[in-house]
């Protein structure tokens, strides 16, 4: 009985060998050999082609970019950018430009014909930049204009718009007024600078009046307390700039006197000019008038009067 045993377990061994050779056979089948060369030639045309890809893209961004920054070429059908809200006269060192340019990828901004800057467009095909003015004086600004990529067109320049930067404070030229009068209220008149605005104050009261275009002034109905009345004179010129002169304006209310404040600017009266030496030359002027028409008058009826008597007597 034991040795029928041993015969059954020398015989298991053989079967497994032949289950495994079996499955190394079919692995090695399906492997497939291939030739080495082949793989570098596919790997060499890819870089090749990756390589011209990156030249041509590199040339194409450096003829794009020299296209772009170089000169515009000037296309005179483009209608030029507009501007808006610019300040005509300022004391500000620091200018707003704005406007509209729709239809442009950017606006050129040109000071006295000169380049200053450019300014970028929004959705709305508006700009607004700022413009530095350091000097007084004058200055033309002009706007264009540039489209396209990446070659670029630049429109004409739009109109000039000239702004003047004043930082001189505005002087008081000339001023007149009665120093002592009989009315409840006064004249002033003077001279200061075109378009200045000149303000007469005293407390709470104030009266204002805008120079001429040639500076010349008139402040009427200022009203006086009796007695002696003291005003200040604020004078702002256009471009924003202010003197102040305290206690510039000395005028007494005295109802016993006979001048009349508002009639500053009447030829007929100079006196209300506030000088003395100009009120006594009109007056002894007026007398010598006076003395002289009667002198005439007194020797017109004395030689009527001879020849009258000459007559009776023939």
């Amino acid at each position: 009985m034991a040795k029928k045993k041993n015969k059954t377990v020398k015989t298991a061994p053989k079967k497994v060998e032949k289950k495994i050779s079996n499955k190394k056979e079919s692995m090695v089948s399906k492997v497939e050999i291939r030739n080495p060369k082949d793989s570098e030639r596919v790997s060499r045309i890819v870089g090749t082609i990756f390589i011209v890809l990156g030249i041509l893209l590199v040339g194409f961004g450096v003829y794009s970019f020299v296209k772009y920054n170089s000169t515009p070429t000037l296309d005179e059908k483009l209608v030029p950018p507009s501007m808006a809200d610019v300040s005509s006269v300022t004391k500000e060192e620091i200018v707003s430009v704005g406007g509209n340019a729709s239809g442009y990828d950017t606006v050129i901004i040109y000071v006295n014909g000169e380049k200053s800057q450019t300014a970028k467009i929004d959705k709305d095909g508006n700009f607004l930049v700022v413009v530095s003015l350091p000097s007084e004086g004058s200055y033309e600004i002009t706007t264009a204009g540039v489209k396209g990529f990446p070659k670029r067109y630049i429109s004409s320049p739009s109109l000039a718009e000239t702004v003047s930067i004043d930082r001189t404070a505005p002087e008081l030229k000339d001023i007149k007024y009665a120093t002592e009068v009989g009315t409840e209220t006064f004249t002033v008149t003077g001279v200061v600078e075109p378009d200045a605005q000149v303000v007469v104050k005293r407390g709470t009261d104030y009266y204002s009046a805008t120079c001429d275009a040639e500076g010349d002034f008139k402040i009427a109905s200022i009203a006086l307390d009796e007695g002696s009345n003291v005003f200040n004179v604020l004078i702002k010129d256009v471009a924003g700039n202010e003197t102040y002169l305290e206690g510039k304006i000395k005028v007494t209310y005295s109802p016993d006197s006979d001048v009349n404040g508002d009639a500053v600017d009447d030829e007929s009266l100079p006196v209300a000019a506030g000088e003395e030496g100009i009120m006594k030359d009109f007056f002894l002027g007026n007398t010598l008038v006076i003395v002289f028409g009667i002198l005439a008058l007194v020797g017109a009826a004395a030689s009527t009067t001879v020849m009258y008597a000459k007559s009776k007597r023939s």
